[in-house]
């Protein structure tokens, strides 16, 4: 435990539990881990994931896994690149490495160990150039069959996308991310269960307005008479969603997040 870290920023209790040594008020989502917001939750270097990768389990070592990374969303980790992953052994606040299955998948956020392990554990296993999966956020996404899926933008609730989209997700959530630029046609207000739109000059009188949810269902679709509209959302929509407008000759997109 690092004595610089802010009481009111996490707690840790060293108390055994089903999925951990401790428990951590840190970033309940994702996206959120990947950039912590202040003045709930430090921006500190020991918090941030520094690779977020898809991974393959070789095999089981000790509290670890030997993994081979398979693709690399963010950081300077390359694809076929074994590593070694250090979990839990039931003293430190990292998440458990070993329900993994050997030829298993998974989608994790790492940071280099703190060589933490090496007293806690009554080992000297843990190694510079070794990586930790911590649980004091979401640092892992469940994987399969091409879906990520898990706590993604929203808290305690499950979203789920293909795993084609996940690149452009995590360079949005990143804290160094170049925010999408707002298309200057048009201009939208998104809040209090409404959508409000209003069009340039350039559209056409009748546009196609949808909104969609981070895994692709459409939330609302609407037509448009005229250029301006205050339409009603047809569900309370939470996390990233993406605003598409369109008439018959020409077609834009627009990420949203919503609170």
């Amino acid at each position: 435990m690092r004595h610089s870290i802010p009481f009111f920023a996490i707690a840790l209790f060293l108390l055994p539990t089903a999925g951990s040594a401790c428990s951590c008020f840190g970033p309940q989502t994702f996206c959120q881990t990947l950039n912590p917001q202040p003045p709930q939750f430090p921006v500190a270097d020991w918090w941030t994931p520094s690779d977020v990768v898809l991974l393959v389990k070789l095999n089981s070592y000790e509290y670890g896994a030997d993994m081979k990374v398979v693709q690399v969303y963010h950081g300077d980790l390359q694809p076929e690149q074994p590593i070694r992953v250090w979990g839990d052994c039931g003293l430190l606040c990292r998440h458990y490495v070993d329900g993994v299955g050997d030829g298993d998948t998974v989608l994790w956020a790492l940071r280099p160990t703190d060589l933490t392990g090496n007293g806690s554990c009554g080992t000297s296993l843990e190694e510079a150039g070794d990586y930790q999966l911590s649980i004091c956020g979401i640092y892992w996404l469940d994987y399969g069959n091409g879906i990520v899926s898990g706590a993604i933008t929203q808290e305690d609730w499950s979203e789920s996308m293909p795993i084609s989209e996940f690149a452009e997700l995590v360079n949005g959530c990143l804290p160094t991310a170049v925010p999408s630029r707002v298309p200057d046609d048009f201009q939208v207000l998104a809040g209090e269960g409404r959508l409000r739109l209003q069009l340039s000059d350039g559209w056409a009188d009748r546009v196609l307005v949808r909104l969609f949810d981070a895994s692709g269902r459409v939330l609302l679709e609407e037509r448009l008479a005229g250029r301006r509209g205050n339409l009603p959302l047809p569900v309370a929509v939470r996390g990233l969603a993406v605003l598409q407008v369109s008439d018959e000759r020409q077609s834009r997109s627009q990420r949203l997040l919503m609170e």
